[in-house]
């Protein structure tokens, strides 16, 4: 499914019933849920790491967060309803220990947006993946005055790895090997 019928879908949370559906997506190795979905789960467990990106069709973000299908019971709150869709989506009903059966759809959407817009608008990866290599064509020259492998090796402990993308550290890895390459 595109991403754009996704949040479309996302959107549809008319009546009580509806706001306490999580739908999520299989991509890949994992199940990702979207915007309203992402919160609900969010509202359980806190700790879910969120991504909040700006779409490239609107002004608008998209929130998701994702997790292997093996772990929906450890995030599927107790007393949840889950159900395989066809097309191997899967629909999870919260129960009303998390969505009372008394709570008001208007109320919970003015929770929700509030939720959603505290959340930081992470760097576009097109946008990251400019800006290392500007900062990687900037650096050269002076690199390539003080290349030695100590000042390599310094680069590589210095490195936060933890804190970088799969993409920026792959970019690192490949700056360190053309300058091993141009050293020996």
């Amino acid at each position: 499914m595109q991403l754009s019928a996704i949040i479309e879908k996302e959107k549809q949370r008319g009546n009580l019933f509806e706001c306490r559906i999580a739908r999520l997506y299989r991509e890949g190795m994992f199940l990702r849920a979207y915007n309203w979905s992402a919160w609900l789960f969010v509202k359980q467990t806190p700790d879910l790491k969120i991504s909040n990106r700006q779409t490239k069709s609107s002004e608008d973000t998209v929130t998701m967060i994702g997790f292997p299908p093996q772990s929906i019971e450890k995030f599927a709150p107790e007393g949840a309803q889950v159900a395989t869709n066809t097309d191997g989506s899967v629909d999870v009903v919260f129960p009303s220990s998390i969505i009372p059966d008394d709570a008001d759809p208007q109320a919970l959407a003015a929770e929700y947006d509030e939720w959603k817009s505290s959340l930081p608008i992470a760097e576009s990866r097109a946008t990251k993946k400019e800006r290392i290599a500007e900062s990687n064509t900037e650096s050269a020259p002076q690199q390539a005055e003080k290349l030695t492998l100590t000042s390599i090796m310094q680069r590589i402990i210095a490195y936060p790895i933890e804190s970088k993308s799969p993409m920026e550290s792959m970019l690192f890895l490949s700056e360190i090997r053309r300058q091993l390459s141009a050293l020996i």
